[in-house]
C-alpha cells in the first residue's frame, strides 16, 4: 500500500485544482469554452470523434471525460454555408459569362 495523491506531488507551482482547458474558434479565434478541475498542467487533449465529448490528461495523473454543453453543440456559426443550390446557380453565371 501507500503512496500519496497525485495533486501533492506534482512538480509545478499553482494553486490546486486552478488548471484549465480553453476552448477557441479555429477560424474567429474566439474562446467559447473553458473547464477547470485538474491539479496540473494538462499535456494531453482528445476530442471524440462524435464530437460530444472530449478526454483530457494531466500530469496530476489523472484522465477527465468531459462532455460539451448543449450550448455547445447548439452554436451555429456565424458564416453559414453557402446554400447547394445558390452555389450551383454562382457557378452557372461564372461558366455563362466565359
Amino acid at each position: 500500500g501507500g503512496g500519496q495523491e497525485a495533486m501533492s506531488v506534482t512538480t509545478t507551482a499553482g494553486k490546486v485544482g486552478k488548471f484549465e482547458t480553453r476552448f477557441f474558434h479555429l477560424v474567429y479565434e474566439e474562446e467559447f469554452g473553458t473547464v477547470k478541475g485538474h491539479f496540473g498542467p494538462i499535456n494531453a487533449l482528445d476530442i471524440n470523434p462524435n464530437g460530444l465529448s472530449y478526454a483530457s490528461g494531466a500530469e496530476d495523473g489523472y484522465v477527465r471525460l468531459h462532455f460539451f454543453d448543449k450550448s455547445y453543440l447548439d452554436m451555429k456559426d456565424p458564416v453559414p454555408e453557402v446554400d447547394e443550390e445558390e452555389e450551383k446557380k454562382e457557378n452557372d453565371n461564372i461558366e455563362d459569362s466565359d
